[in-house]
C-alpha cells in the first residue's frame, strides 16, 4: 500500500470519507456539488479512480462507498515520495532541509526531539 498515489481531487473525497465514514455515492455527489461545484459525474469518475487504487469500496444495491485505506497509509506514502523526489530518499536531508526554516518557534522544536527521544526508547 505504500505505493498509491492520491491525486488532489481524490484526496478531497478521501478527506470526506474519512471524517463522514461511509456514505451513499449519491450524497457524496450532492455535498461535492454544493462545496467545489462537481457535476454528479466527476465525482462518480473520481470514485472509479480511488476504487481502482484500492482506497475504496462500494457496495450495492445503493452503492455504498467505504475507506478501505487510512489516512495514514495515504500520508506515509506521500512522505516517501517527497522524500524520494525532492532529497534522493534521504529522510536526513529533508529533516536538515527543515530545521533551515527561520521561523521554527522553540515549542517545535521542543516536539520534534521528543519524538526523535521517544523513538529511541521504543528501539
Amino acid at each position: 500500500m505504500d505505493d498509491i498515489k492520491i491525486f488532489d481531487s481524490e484526496l478531497l473525497l478521501m478527506e470526506y470519507l474519512w471524517e463522514n465514514g461511509p456514505c451513499l455515492a449519491v450524497d457524496l455527489a450532492r455535498v461535492f456539488l454544493d462545496k467545489y461545484n462537481w457535476k454528479k459525474s466527476t465525482t462518480y469518475i473520481v470514485l472509479k479512480r480511488l476504487e481502482g487504487k484500492g482506497a475504496i469500496q462500494r457496495d450495492y444495491p445503493k452503492y455504498t462507498v467505504t475507506p478501505i485505506i487510512t489516512r495514514q497509509q495515504v500520508q506515509s506514502a506521500e512522505t516517501h515520495t517527497l522524500v524520494d523526489k525532492m532529497f534522493g530518499g534521504s529522510f536526513p536531508d529533508l529533516f536538515a532541509n527543515f530545521l533551515k526554516t527561520d521561523s521554527l518557534p522553540e515549542d517545535t522544536l521542543d516536539q520534534l526531539q521528543a519524538m526523535i527521544d521517544q523513538k529511541r526508547k521504543e528501539k
